[in-house]
């Protein structure tokens, strides 16, 4: 098993692979869309609907990653990947390997990543990944954010 971390540095959320490799993941405020940058390459990342529980990679030439507890894709060779949200964390899961992404507990703090066997573009798949549970998370505080100002300010208008 492999130990990655995703920490946030000047904007964005990088995660160091090691052997010299970096990733990047940048986003807009509401986590609509994203940027990855890997060695491989720039993707655009988004969710893959409104409860945001997957996400997608993709460049112009087609998806690369999509994250969907009913339909995923992942790359390189191998079976069918699932991927299992939660609240606090994820799993993609392919053919007995898996990445497994552990939230903090409080924002800011470093994501915690195990990688079990060999993925191809492990660095795409796991910022996506994070791309999906961070969304995630950024819509459950601003639908909170939101009943807390209509509650304790009345209803706008």
């Amino acid at each position: 098993m492999t130990a990655l971390t995703v920490r946030k540095q000047d904007g964005a959320f990088v995660l160091d692979s090691g052997a010299g490799r970096r990733a990047s993941l940048r986003t807009g405020w509401t986590w609509r869309y994203g940027e990855i940058r890997t060695d491989a390459g720039l993707w655009t990342v988004a969710p893959t609907d409104r409860r945001r529980i997957g996400a997608t990679a993709q460049t112009e030439h087609g998806v690369a990653v999509r994250l969907d507890p009913l339909r995923s894709h992942v790359p390189g060779p191998g079976g069918v990947a699932r991927w299992v949200p939660g609240r606090c964390g994820g799993e993609v899961v392919r053919d007995g390997h898996r990445i497994a992404v552990r939230l903090p507990g409080r924002p800011g703090g470093p994501i915690r990543v195990d990688v079990t066997g060999d993925w191809a573009e492990v660095e795409l798949v796991t910022l996506t990944a994070c791309f999906a549970l961070m969304s995630r998370r950024r819509r459950r505080t601003l639908t909170t954010m939101a009943i807390v100002g209509t509650v304790s300010h009345g209803p706008i208008g």
